[in-house]
Protein backbone atom coordinates (compact mmCIF):
# COMPACT_ATOMS: atom_id res chain seq x y z
CA UNK A 1 0.00 0.00 0.00
CA UNK A 2 1.05 3.56 -0.66
CA UNK A 3 0.81 5.95 2.29
CA UNK A 4 0.03 9.66 2.21
CA UNK A 5 3.18 11.66 3.05
CA UNK A 6 1.12 14.17 5.06
CA UNK A 7 -1.23 12.13 7.27
CA UNK A 8 0.23 8.60 6.72
CA UNK A 9 -3.20 7.27 5.68
CA UNK A 10 -3.21 4.40 3.23
CA UNK A 11 -4.21 5.34 -0.31
CA UNK A 12 -6.62 2.75 -1.78
CA UNK A 13 -5.45 0.84 -4.84
CA UNK A 14 -8.56 2.05 -6.70
CA UNK A 15 -7.21 5.59 -6.53
CA UNK A 16 -3.80 4.47 -7.80
CA UNK A 17 -5.42 3.26 -11.01
CA UNK A 18 -6.24 6.89 -11.81
CA UNK A 19 -2.74 8.20 -11.06
CA UNK A 20 -0.35 8.95 -13.92
CA UNK A 21 2.82 11.01 -14.21
CA UNK A 22 0.77 13.98 -15.41
CA UNK A 23 -2.11 14.22 -12.92
CA UNK A 24 -2.69 14.01 -9.19
CA UNK A 25 -5.07 12.34 -6.74
CA UNK A 26 -6.40 13.44 -3.38
CA UNK A 27 -5.82 11.64 -0.10
CA UNK A 28 -9.11 10.35 1.35
CA UNK A 29 -8.00 11.30 4.88
CA UNK A 30 -6.55 14.82 4.67
CA UNK A 31 -7.62 15.76 1.10
CA UNK A 32 -4.05 16.74 0.14
CA UNK A 33 -3.31 16.72 -3.59
CA UNK A 34 -0.65 14.09 -4.26
CA UNK A 35 1.42 13.26 -7.32
CA UNK A 36 4.03 10.65 -8.24
CA UNK A 37 7.48 11.40 -6.83
CA UNK A 38 9.46 8.71 -8.66
CA UNK A 39 8.16 9.20 -12.20
CA UNK A 40 10.78 7.00 -13.83
CA UNK A 41 9.60 3.99 -11.85
CA UNK A 42 6.01 4.68 -12.87
CA UNK A 43 7.08 5.02 -16.52
CA UNK A 44 9.09 1.80 -16.33
CA UNK A 45 6.14 -0.16 -14.95
CA UNK A 46 3.87 1.14 -17.71
CA UNK A 47 6.44 0.71 -20.47
CA UNK A 48 7.32 -2.88 -19.62
CA UNK A 49 3.65 -3.80 -19.16
CA UNK A 50 2.71 -2.19 -22.44
CA UNK A 51 5.62 -3.80 -24.28
CA UNK A 52 4.90 -7.29 -22.99
CA UNK A 53 1.16 -6.89 -23.55
CA UNK A 54 1.64 -5.51 -27.04
CA UNK A 55 4.21 -8.09 -28.08
CA UNK A 56 2.63 -11.25 -26.71
CA UNK A 57 -0.90 -9.94 -27.29
CA UNK A 58 -0.05 -9.18 -30.90
CA UNK A 59 1.27 -12.71 -31.40
CA UNK A 60 -1.88 -14.19 -29.88
CA UNK A 61 -4.16 -12.06 -32.04
CA UNK A 62 -2.24 -12.77 -35.24
CA UNK A 63 -2.51 -16.48 -34.42
CA UNK A 64 -6.24 -16.14 -33.81
CA UNK A 65 -7.13 -14.36 -37.07
CA UNK A 66 -6.24 -17.19 -39.51
CA UNK A 67 -7.31 -20.08 -37.26
CA UNK A 68 -10.32 -18.73 -35.37
CA UNK A 69 -9.36 -20.77 -32.28
CA UNK A 70 -11.07 -19.55 -29.12
CA UNK A 71 -8.02 -20.54 -27.07
CA UNK A 72 -6.05 -17.61 -28.49
CA UNK A 73 -8.72 -15.07 -27.49
CA UNK A 74 -9.05 -16.57 -24.00
CA UNK A 75 -5.26 -16.45 -23.61
CA UNK A 76 -5.24 -12.82 -24.81
CA UNK A 77 -7.87 -11.80 -22.24
CA UNK A 78 -6.03 -13.64 -19.46
CA UNK A 79 -2.77 -11.98 -20.49
CA UNK A 80 -4.26 -8.49 -20.33
CA UNK A 81 -5.85 -9.22 -16.94
CA UNK A 82 -2.58 -10.56 -15.55
CA UNK A 83 -0.62 -7.55 -16.78
CA UNK A 84 -3.14 -5.15 -15.22
CA UNK A 85 -2.99 -6.90 -11.83
CA UNK A 86 0.80 -7.12 -11.88
CA UNK A 87 1.14 -3.44 -12.81
CA UNK A 88 -1.21 -2.43 -9.99
CA UNK A 89 0.72 -4.56 -7.51
CA UNK A 90 4.05 -3.08 -8.59
CA UNK A 91 2.64 0.44 -8.42
CA UNK A 92 1.27 -0.17 -4.93
CA UNK A 93 4.65 -1.48 -3.81
CA UNK A 94 7.13 0.88 -5.46
CA UNK A 95 5.41 4.23 -6.02
CA UNK A 96 6.22 7.14 -3.76
CA UNK A 97 3.94 10.15 -3.47
CA UNK A 98 4.67 13.81 -2.80
CA UNK A 99 2.52 16.87 -2.22
CA UNK A 100 1.56 18.63 -5.42
CA UNK A 101 3.00 22.12 -5.38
Amino acid sequence: MVNCPVCKNKIPVKRLTLLTNYNSISCPGCLSRLRVKNRRTNSLIGGVGGGVGGGVGGLLLTSWFPTGEVLYIVSFIMLLSAIAFIALGLAAKFLKLEIRA
